[in-house]
């Protein structure tokens, strides 16, 4: 188990090929790395848990597996299983063939993807996740997020920065947003649940929900389903909404020009099939 003297946060640059990634973010001043098979019982596992390569460098941590070889065709798995102890606050990168990866704790800039495989994060600084088939569930990002997935839930606490979400084929919430967000989903809802700026959404298939808008503009679009909008009290909204088979339900009230003060929400949203449904957060 290599542990390395780390006073301060570092970067671990991540290759595990096939395998699971568990990093624990805490306050402590060194690095602690586990390297275990996936299944002790399978000699490809234990090989590959052997062969992987640990290294700190220049406030650098390399964790890197062997390459599989092309056109393997055997049922060697050689998958393992990762554990990083690291202070709060270090950067991670990198990325995986297969398997998930949970961090826990405080980190800062991340940028990672896996080919199939879940994504969990805590809390980050910068996030840039990707994922071609697998969930990904962030508690806060504390600046701005990048995240994909092909297939699969996508769910964030919080971001306090810009975000760009892409969901091809699942649900996507975002509790709250403190700068503009853009989502795009080709088949699954869209919620987000308190925006403080603007919000562009759009779903082919799959209802468009903004429960606590405060400000800015929001661009709502879907082909199938509903569209929500809640404004927050003491904002005013300009309404541009349209449905082809479907209501539109405005419980605001008519009001008169507002004061330049005020906190200002432009909506646009259409469905083609589905309701539109306007009032207050």
């Amino acid at each position: 188990m290599p542990t390395f003297a780390t006073p301060e946060p570092i970067l671990a640059d991540l290759e595990p090929v096939i395998g699971n990634v568990r990093i624990v973010a805490s306050d402590r001043a060194d690095t602690v790395v586990e390297v275990a098979p996936l299944d002790e019982n399978n000699e490809s596992d234990v090989d590959a848990a052997k062969r992987t390569v640990v290294e700190l460098s220049g406030g650098t941590l390399t964790v890197r597996a062997p390459k599989m070889r092309l056109l393997d065709f055997s049922n060697r798995t050689r998958s393992i299983e990762v554990t990083i102890e690291l202070p709060a606050g270090s950067r991670l990168q990198g990325s995986t063939g297969l398997g998930d990866l949970t961090a826990t704790g405080r980190l800062g800039t991340c940028r990672y993807k896996t080919g199939t495989g879940h994504l969990r994060f805590d809390l980050a600084g910068e996030l840039e996740l990707h994922s071609a088939s697998g969930s990904i569930v962030v508690g806060h990002v504390a600046g701005n997020a990048d995240v994909s997935t092909s297939s699969g839930r996508v769910h964030i606490g919080k971001i306090d920065g810009t975000g760009v979400i892409k969901n091809s084929n699942g649900t996507t919430t975002i509790e709250a947003a403190g700068d503009s967000i853009r989502v795009r989903s080709a088949n699954g809802d869209i919620t987000v649940d308190k925006a403080e700026s603007g919000v562009e959404a759009k779903t082919a298939n799959g209802s468009v929900r903004v429960l606590d808008a405060a400000r800015g503009t929001l661009t709502l679009e879907t082909s199938m389903g509903d569209v929500e909008i809640g404004i927050r009290g003491g904002s005013v909204a300009w309404l541009d909404v349209k449905t082809r088979f479907g209501r539109v339900i405005n419980e605001m009230d008519a009001a008169t020009s507002p004061d330049a003060a005020t906190d200002k929400v432009e909506v646009h949203a259409s469905t083609a099939v589905g309701d539109i449904v306007v009032r207050r957060s």
